[in-house]
């Protein structure tokens, strides 16, 4: 009876997985083409200024979408235990400078006003870049969101006992109760209905940072005195030394202007499309198709310096694609999938490709890509 019980859990957790990884796909996949289109509507120097900011806001809640899909597969991760963590020395004073000029736009269009007050001498921390960026990114939204214009929000670092970092992020804005105090950081936990009509969201950030800063042996709280009275978020991380100055020398990613005869393999007609809009503005020669066999045929009788495949294809995988091809030459690959689990990536690396971009894939990203799989 047990065995059949612990069957019928692993087979609805399964399930769970591979419904949420689908539906990754799909609200990713469309998400592409958006991307790419902008990459190309932002450089018309004939644009004006309005259609610059009407721009500008149609990227920003295509990468707040992104980033609620991405909120729902860390949550997934980590309730499983399968967040991957790369430790590196880090600055944090840079983290959050770099994350409040992200966010400085969004505030200024809402009259807030932004202080750093950064005065730990101790600041440089072991964690992983992506992820403590998206624990300060999503303190700093918290703020934004939930405190009405003019307010005031203030992120200050100290170093209150040894070898210890605290990040204060403070804001003037609703607050909070005692009660909600206690389970702010429960998933999908925005408070009262009202605020969820009023305010949007999933209610995933808070629960996820403070997951990720207890990854990272860290720990992150909240103190408010009430409705009206703001809100203050204290993230505490240990110290590590500051690493020698060679190490820390920024290395520039490396770069390629020459031309690329490349293999584009892309099943969804607007991505397919825009991306290919996209690496032709850049002076490469774009062949498509739109599933194994034709990508097959073309790469059999034309030679290519790149191959850029889709995973999720209507007779195969991507991954499938550049086993055939790298039998038959050395091309590099680039894997661009709506599917982002680690277990993905994974697949698509040991199948031969340089790098697998998630959905919705960003130009930079990309370009960033093409260098490193071309250059080797």
């Amino acid at each position: 009876m047990l065995e059949q019980q612990k069957a019928q859990v692993e087979g609805a957790n399964r399930t769970k997985d591979n419904f949420l990884a689908m539906l990754s796909h799909e609200l990713r996949t469309p998400l592409t083409p958006v991307l790419a289109a902008l990459d190309g509507l932002e450089r018309d120097p004939n644009s004006s200024p309005e259609s610059k900011g009407a721009l500008g806001m149609i990227r920003r809640n295509v990468e707040l979408e992104s980033q609620l899909i991405d909120d729902l597969l860390d949550l997934t991760r980590i309730a499983k235990d399968k967040l991957q963590l790369k430790f590196d020395p880090l600055d944090a004073h840079e983290i959050i400078k770099n994350v409040t000029d992200i966010c400085r736009t969004e505030a200024e269009a809402r009259r807030l006003h932004i202080h750093l007050q950064l005065r730990a001498g101790a600041h440089w921390i072991s964690a992983d870049a992506a992820k403590f960026q998206q624990i300060i990114w999503n303190l700093l939204k918290n703020a934004i969101k939930f405190t009405e214009e003019n307010g005031e929000i203030t992120i200050a670092s100290t170093n209150r006992r040894s070898q210890v970092l605290d990040i204060v992020v403070h804001d003037t804005g609703i607050g909070m109760d005692p009660e909600l105090m206690e389970r702010i950081f429960n998933p999908f936990e925005q408070g009262e209905l009202s605020f969820q009509r009023k305010y949007g969201g999933l209610g995933l950030g808070l629960a996820i940072s403070k997951s990720l800063a207890q990854a990272h042996g860290g720990k992150l709280s909240v103190q408010s005195e009430g409705r009206g009275h703001g809100s203050t978020f204290v993230l505490t991380m240990p110290t590590v030394s500051p690493p020698q100055p060679s190490a820390v020398e920024s290395v520039p990613p490396p770069t390629t202007q020459s031309s690329l005869r490349i293999l584009l393999v892309e099943d969804h007609q607007d991505t397919s499309a825009a991306l290919e809009k996209l690496l032709v503005r850049r002076g490469h020669l774009v062949a498509t198709a739109h599933n194994v066999r034709s990508a097959m045929e073309i790469a059999t009788r034309n030679p290519f310096d790149l191959l850029i495949s889709d995973i999720a294809l209507p007779d195969g995988s991507g991954t499938e694609l550049i086993t055939y091809l790298r039998a038959i030459s050395d091309i590099p690959g680039i894997a661009i999938s709506g599917f982002g689990m680690n277990g993905d990536i994974e697949r698509s690396l040991k199948a031969g490709f340089a790098a697998h971009l998630v959905k919705p894939v960003k130009v930079e990203k990309l370009e960033e890509a093409i260098a490193r799989a071309v250059l080797g």
